[in-house]
């Protein structure tokens, strides 16, 4: 009877808990256009300077500022190729809806 009862609370908690959560929310828009993209180049290029100073404050003396530029140079050239690629990406679909008004302006 007492095993019963457990597992018909775990049941109930299991529901509620999914219930809680709710549906998963749809991803962001700002993922996949310009702002998004320029963002990431932006903040790529803040990258070094904003690790390095939170691996001075947060690690140990020498070895943290260390970490935090070595973690910035990394992030910068992650997120700026992201968003540099992201760019051209957007940039291939508006030129080949270009491409036929070509002739036209040349």
């Amino acid at each position: 009877m007492e095993g019963k009862r457990m597992r018909r609370g775990l049941l109930v908690a299991g529901i509620a808990g999914l219930l809680a959560v709710g549906p998963a929310a749809p991803a962001a828009h700002a993922d996949y256009d310009l702002v998004g993209a320029v963002g990431d180049v932006v903040v790529g290029a803040l990258a070094i300077p904003v690790d390095t100073i939170a691996g001075t404050l947060t690690g140990p003396p020498i070895l943290g500022t260390v970490g935090g530029l070595l973690h910035g140079v990394l992030r910068t050239i992650g997120m700026t190729s992201r968003g540099l690629l992201r760019i051209a990406g957007m940039a291939v679909p508006v030129a080949t809806s270009l491409a036929p008004f070509l002739p036209l302006v040349l």
